[in-house]
């Protein structure tokens, strides 16, 4: 999907229920770019060890530690992206089935009042990367959200309905 116009390209919340079928290759959950090439793209990613990584270009904001590779379970994967905060790790926060993800193999906040291509009036895409057809999502994406101008928590998402 390619907006009509832009929103906040500061701050967003991307929500969603995830159940992965394939292990070990990269899956793209969800991304958005200036439609020109994959080195402009902000993507989140499981990638090939299995771990979430969200990176814009050849920026890395994070790779967890922690691997995700459950096939029978659900993940509810929260990412809350606010550049307006002056603290560098609150500037993007993860959340996987509730608890907020801390441990990273490694780490580049974005700079304060920076703005990525979420939110902009260029292709989106869930479950693939926004300018290839490359890294589609192998497995079940579900009550998924992209909120406009709010870093929000995982308490905010019941099954059924965003509370905002």
């Amino acid at each position: 999907r390619t907006p009509a116009s832009a929103g906040s390209q500061t701050t967003w919340t991307w929500s969603g229920w995830v159940k992965r079928t394939t292990l070990g290759t990269d899956q793209s959950l969800f991304g958005a770019s200036n439609g020109v090439s994959n080195t402009t793209d902000t993507i989140l990613f499981i990638n090939s060890t299995d771990t979430i990584r969200f990176i814009t270009g050849s920026v890395n904001a994070f790779t967890t530690t922690q691997v995700f590779r459950d096939v029978s379970s659900w993940y509810h994967i929260v990412l809350a992206f606010d550049t307006t905060q002056a603290t560098a790790a609150n500037r993007v926060k993860l959340y996987v089935n509730g608890s907020q993800v801390t441990a990273f193999s490694a780490t580049s906040y974005p700079t304060q009042n920076s703005t990525w291509y979420v939110n902009s009036a260029n292709p989106h895409r869930l479950g693939g990367y926004p300018t290839s057809s490359a890294y589609y999502f192998n497995g079940y994406i579900t009550e998924t959200y992209l909120i406009d101008g709010q870093a929000l928590t995982p308490s905010t998402f019941e099954i059924g309905r965003a509370h905002v």
